[in-house]
């Protein structure tokens, strides 16, 4: 059959002509909380891709600040705490480089943001890509099955009257016309079944993904607290081992002289004073950190 009866049908709509004869309130109103959560779907993969896109830049970052670290104090007294190589001849076992940790923090952390993208962001990409096309396709269908009810009751109705008027005339009732009548109250009929069924099955399934979202994200969310706890705690694991590297750093600066408070090196602050005149009445920094650079003054 000819799809123009059903464009006449959805035309009449759309300009006002005629209001739909069967139209679901449960289906409109899940369907509204189903656009909703399809933005938010959105916008968790944007989210979560993002940060895993973070993850790689910071990870990258790392490594190339190890290494510049490193470039810069080879060959000198600080090297082996700066820069060095882990199991390098000028470290022993015990010793350990920020540069040495932070390498192996970068190869661990490069393995985390794989899992990260393959068990977080993929299955947050692929909960939004079963939902909105399922529902979506279903919904279309929905539509095109309500739009052929429409056609047929509007058709029988047209028929039904055209017969009517043709008795109140006084005409005998054309079998052939009766006939048609009857094959079309058949496929009014089946058309309603087949609406009905459809929806009422469909609108079970919205309530499901949009009322009982939550378990859907109840193993994303896990999969991310077990993800951040794991490199959080391998983080502060390694990280442990720079403070032997802090401690030997102060080491070196008493043995050579140097204030292990100052706050910037005599290089910097000879080019500071370098051809300039006295400084008279110039405010100055008192030149030294807080005794740890994280901590946090309770009295603030």
């Amino acid at each position: 059959m000819s799809n123009k009866p059903r464009f006449a049908t959805r035309l009449k709509e759309a300009i006002g002509a005629a209001n739909p004869n069967y139209s679901s309130p449960d289906l409109k109103t899940l369907e509204a909380r189903f656009s909703s959560l399809k933005g938010q779907l959105g916008n968790l993969v944007a989210a979560l891709s993002d940060h895993y896109e973070s993850m790689v830049r910071m990870n990258k970052t790392r490594a190339q600040v190890a290494k510049a670290i490193g470039d810069i104090s080879a060959e000198s007294p600080i090297y082996v705490y700066a820069g060095a190589p882990a199991g390098t001849d000028e470290s022993d076992e015990t010793t350990v480089s920020y540069a040495s940790v932070h390498n192996v923090l970068a190869s661990r952390h490069e393995m985390y943001t794989e899992r990260y993208l393959k068990f977080v962001v993929q299955y947050a990409a692929e909960w939004e890509k079963v939902v909105v096309t399922k529902i979506t396709a279903s919904l279309k269908k929905a539509e095109k099955l309500r739009v052929d009810l429409d056609h047929y009751q509007s058709k029988l109705d047209n028929m039904q009257h055209s017969s009517r008027n043709a008795v109140d005339r006084g005409k005998a009732v054309d079998p052939n016309q009766q006939e048609r009548i009857r094959r079309n109250a058949d496929k009014l009929q089946n058309a309603r079944n087949e609406y009905e069924s459809f929806v009422s099955a469909l609108c079970v399934l919205l309530e499901e993904v949009t009322g009982s979202c939550w378990k859907d994200l109840q193993p994303l969310l896990t999969k991310i607290i077990q993800f951040e706890h794991t490199i959080n705690a391998d983080e502060a694991r390694f990280l442990q081992n720079i403070n032997h590297a802090l401690d030997a750093l102060e080491d070196v600066a008493r043995n050579h002289g140097l204030d292990v408070n100052v706050a910037e090196g005599p290089g910097m602050s000879k080019c500071r004073a370098f051809d300039e005149p006295a400084a008279g009445g110039r405010e100055e920094s008192n030149g030294e950190f807080p005794t740890s650079m994280m901590s946090v003054d309770d009295d603030a």
